[in-house]
């Protein structure tokens, strides 16, 4: 749809005197920028709106963002969709122009959110760029909410998106993958299921990388690190073969069980 030049100007004033008057009072129903656009679908305002109403927004709080935490906080926990539309939009481009100064707003709201698909926006959207432009700064701070934010979803987001900036960037998948090291030991279930997921990714970027993994786990009799390693199996090599040739010899339970595990995998694996 395209917003009218008149209801574009509307939408801008309105927003300007929302951010100036309403704001400092504590008055956070950004609704009343757009609740006079006479069109609706589905019983509510058009998206293209709200998302007009985000870019006028973001070209003020982006060179003045503590004035407008609280308001960003508020709608991103209080304000339904749109409050989040709103949120990440906003968020993305403070962040990407401000590096590390805002990172505890998206960080709470990470705390704060239940949904996993709001989880994984923040992430696509927020933390993502972020990665991509300061990958020195934002792969130590992804992996640090993994231990800060004991949250299942938070784990798992914070683990897609790193592999997701690994097939953007495979000079840093290195870099990943020994930072995730100390990992390696955890109980928690999705870490465990995040690093298989990294090893897995690992695999089609950088075959190289991923047998030196194995390669240094070779001699392990760790279960918790044979496991993880049972579970990432992606090529039937030779490497890999005799690897699971010695698990099968071992006496305890659990490394028995992965070396099923990693038997059955290879079954279905060609040989190399």
């Amino acid at each position: 749809m395209i917003i009218t030049y008149d209801w574009q100007q509307r939408l801008k004033k309105d927003t300007l005197d929302f951010l100036e008057h309403k704001i400092p009072d504590k008055d956070f129903d950004f609704e009343i920028i757009y609740n006079a656009y006479p069109e609706r679908v589905n019983g509510e305002v058009p998206q293209p709106v709200v998302t007009y109403v985000a870019k006028e927004m973001r070209k003020v709080i982006q060179n003045d963002p503590d004035t407008y935490i609280d308001f960003l906080l508020f709608i991103q926990k209080n304000k339904g969709d749109y409050g989040k539309k709103i949120f990440n939009y906003v968020m993305s481009k403070v962040a990407l122009k401000h590096p590390g100064d805002y990172d505890e707003i998206f960080r709470k709201a990470l705390k704060d959110t239940h949904d996993k698909s709001e989880i994984k926006k923040i992430y696509d959207n927020i933390i993502l760029p972020l990665l991509k432009k300061y990958p020195d700064k934002y792969i130590d701070d992804v992996i640090n909410t993994v231990r800060q934010v004991p949250k299942d979803d938070v784990i798992d987001c914070a683990f897609t998106t790193l592999c997701k900036y690994m097939k953007t960037n495979e000079v840093k998948a290195k870099t990943i993958n020994q930072k995730i090291d100390s990992f390696w030991n955890s109980e928690n279930k999705m870490i465990r299921n995040g690093i298989v997921q990294i090893l897995k990714n690992l695999y089609k970027i950088d075959k190289r990388l991923y047998r030196d993994t194995y390669r240094s786990y070779q001699s392990t009799y760790n279960p918790n690190f044979i496991e993880i390693l049972a579970d990432s199996i992606s090529e039937n090599s030779q490497l890999i073969r005799e690897i699971v040739e010695r698990w099968e010899k071992s006496g305890n339970i659990r490394i028995k069980k992965a070396a099923h595990t990693a038997e059955k995998t290879l079954k279905k694996l060609k040989r190399t």
